[in-house]
């Protein structure tokens, strides 16, 4: 190993620890991550050899994996072909499909809003289909009234409905639009990438594998956040909300790892030592 190949070891390393997810990783989203960041096409396929070796370099060990991709095949999320001792594995069609309508909020550069919400009220508290239509189409600001955006509006007969133009948003408003759950979600992203920031501060010389395990861990982790982000106006949102500046560290971060293509993956997989054929 050189000077250089040591230093690129470094910098991924503590890379990947600044990345990884400090609560508990559920490796079957983990593993529609990767397929979805670069193997969403009807013929991209990887092998369970690169799956294996990408994972590890996670610190996901290949028996979590197996046992992710038995589950995603009977959720109907990933379709495995054998070839000769391994396997090859690929999105189903519904995988694309799921993984091509999220694909503008996760990688969207800046903040995606719908034009257009209103307030809707009733006079008593909503249950079944009509309180289900409501909390699907917008967001539940008490048990009578939804915040909903105009492109999702239901019918409204015998509801009091006005356009949401507020002078001022009370913080239990916001909480309700923007849970503590997920603000402090943004706030320990924002830590991990800025960490991951400061190492990898110059083309990092990474190969593929590598650079699909960072990729992998950034995407993953902002993916969680993004897709339950409403499309609501900023105003709505705390004004400690730290989303927006995950938005661009993530995408700063992925422009300095372009994804690899997929042969390349393949090539520096078989070249590991710790390989797993049986997946």
């Amino acid at each position: 190993m050189t000077v250089s190949d040591k230093t690129t070891s470094d910098i991924f390393r503590n890379a990947i620890e600044a990345l990884k997810d400090p609560l508990p990783q559920r490796v079957w989203s983990v593993i529609v991550s990767l397929f979805g960041d670069i193997a969403q096409g009807e013929r991209d396929q990887i092998s369970g050899v690169a799956l294996t070796e990408v994972g590890r370099l996670m610190g996901i060990r290949s028996e979590a994996i197996r046992v992710a991709l038995h589950r995603l095949r009977k959720d109907g999320w990933i379709e495995s072909l054998r070839d000769g001792r391994s396997s090859m594995h690929k999105l189903t069609a519904a995988g694309r499909r799921a993984s091509i309508n999220a694909t503008p909020k996760i990688y969207a550069r800046e903040p995606v809003t719908t034009p257009g919400w209103y307030v809707i009220c009733t006079d008593r508290d909503l249950h079944g289909d009509t309180g289900k239509t409501l909390s699907n189409a917008g967001i539940s600001l008490s048990r009578n009234s939804f915040l909903v955006a105009e492109n999702k509006l239901p019918d409204t007969a015998n509801m009091l409905v006005f356009r949401a133009s507020p002078e001022h948003v009370p913080d239990w408003a916001r909480s309700q639009i923007c849970p503590d759950e997920l603000q402090q979600a943004a706030v320990t992203l924002e830590t991990s990438l800025q960490k991951a920031s400061s190492y990898i501060t110059a083309p990092p010389g990474f190969d593929a594998l590598q650079t699909t395990a960072l990729r992998t861990l950034i995407v993953h982790r902002w993916r969680r956040i993004a897709l339950r982000i409403p499309d609501a106006p900023v105003c709505f949102f705390p004004k400690t909300w730290r989303g927006e500046a995950c938005q661009q560290l993530s995408s700063g971060l992925l422009d300095q790892l372009p994804a690899p293509n997929l042969p390349d993956l393949e090539t520096a997989a078989s070249g590991y030592r710790h390989r797993d054929l049986s997946v």
